[in-house]
């Protein structure tokens, strides 16, 4: 039997380290033999709430972390990601499906985590993003 793999990653804000975060989530799907189909809706919640804490929330400065906890529960699997940025606002955050956000190329993130997760919170000082995902 495989090993369980950690649930905790911490990466330096730098794009690169995204190879870093999908090889963890594909051992913690595997440990826990969830759907690989599950698996594309997961990472990309998970690429772009953790892209968002490395451009937004951490102004790519490297020598800033970014924090990724998972956690696997039957077929939910709870995602954590927090960074050493100020914080946003989530309601403040323009609706890229507005006619004048929509040619727009970036300011999609939480809108795609938001609608294929089944929850999702922000703490108070609004640098850590949580979501729920159930996956079957």
């Amino acid at each position: 039997m495989k090993n369980k793999p950690p649930n905790i990653l911490i990466i330096k804000s730098v794009s690169t380290e995204l190879d870093r975060v999908e090889s963890f989530v594909a051992d913690i799907f595997e440990y826990h033999q969830f759907s690989h189909k599950c698996f594309n809706a997961v990472f990309l919640c998970i690429s772009e709430a953790v892209t968002n804490s490395i451009v937004h929330g951490n102004k790519e400065d490297y020598k800033k972390k970014v924090e990724l906890n998972v956690d696997c529960k039957h077929h939910l699997i709870q995602v954590q990601i927090t960074d050493e940025g100020e914080g946003f606002d989530i309601e403040d955050i323009p609706d890229p499906t507005h006619k004048d956000n929509i040619r727009k190329e970036t300011g999609r993130g939480i809108h795609i985590i938001k609608s294929i997760a089944q929850k999702v919170s922000l703490n108070e000082k609004g640098n850590s993003l949580r979501f729920e995902i159930v996956c079957k």
